[in-house]
C-alpha cells in the first residue's frame, strides 16, 4: 500500500503535535537554557565554565545546603564518569574531592583506586538555600579516571545534589540531571 506525501506529513505532524500536548511534561524531561557558556536546567539549577590556560574553570549553583556534584560523560548511568564533588559545611569551610564512576550507581575517590586528586578548589559559598561552587580541572590531568575536557566537544553533563544539610560525599542524591552540552 503506498501512501500520498501530504497524508503521511499531516499524520507525522498530527503525532508530533500529539507528543507536544498528550500529558504534558514528563518527570525526568529537564528544561534547558544554554548560553554560549553555561547551562541553567528548570530555572534553578545551573553551571558555567571558561577556559583558563590548560584549565576549566566551573561555577556549580544548585538548590541544596548539602553536596553538589558534576559529571562528565558517563557511559551508563554513573559508570566510567568523572566527578567532582564538594559541599560547604556549616563553618563556611568549602571540601572537594575528584571522583570515578566505578558503577551504574556508585562513585569512588580517584585516590582510593589509583588515580590522583586533580580539582582546584576556587570559592565555595551556600546562601538562600542554595550552594555555589567554583573550581578548576586540567583539560587533560593525565590521571586515566579523569575525562579529557576539549573546547568544542560535546559531552554528557550530569548534575546532582544532596538533600539540605548533607555536608558529605556518600549519601544518596537528592535530585539528578543530565544534559549534552558543548563546551
Amino acid at each position: 500500500m503506498r501512501f500520498s506525501r501530504p497524508i503521511v506529513i499531516w499524520v507525522l505532524l498530527g503525532l508530533v503535535l500529539f507528543g507536544i500536548f498528550a500529558g504534558g511534561k514528563k518527570e525526568d524531561e529537564v528544561w534547558v537554557s544554554t548560553t554560549e557558556n553555561e547551562v541553567i536546567l528548570d530555572t534553578d539549577w545551573s553551571f558555567s565554565w571558561r577556559f583558563i590556560g590548560e584549565e576549566i574553570e566551573f561555577t556549580l549553583n544548585i538548590p541544596t545546603t548539602g553536596w553538589a556534584a558534576i559529571g562528565f560523560d558517563p557511559s551508563r548511568m554513573m559508570k566510567d564518569a568523572h566527578y567532582i564533588i564538594g559541599y560547604v559545611s556549616n563553618d563556611g569551610s568549602v571540601f572537594l574531592r575528584d571522583d570515578f564512576g566505578t558503577g551504574d550507581t556508585r562513585h569512588a575517590p580517584d585516590t582510593s583506586i589509583g588515580g590522583t586528586e586533580d580539582v582546584r578548589m576556587v570559592s565555595g559559598t551556600e546562601k538562600d538555600g542554595k550552594t555555589t561552587l567554583v573550581f578548576a580541572i586540567p583539560q587533560d590531568s593525565g590521571d586515566m579516571y579523569d575525562k579529557v575536557l576539549k573546547a568544542g566537544s560535546t559531552y554528557t553533563i550530569i548534575l546532582a545534589y544532596g538533600a539540605n544539610g548533607a555536608d558529605n560525599f556518600t549519601s544518596i542524591h537528592r535530585a539528578r540531571k543530565s544534559v549534552e552540552v558543548k563546551l
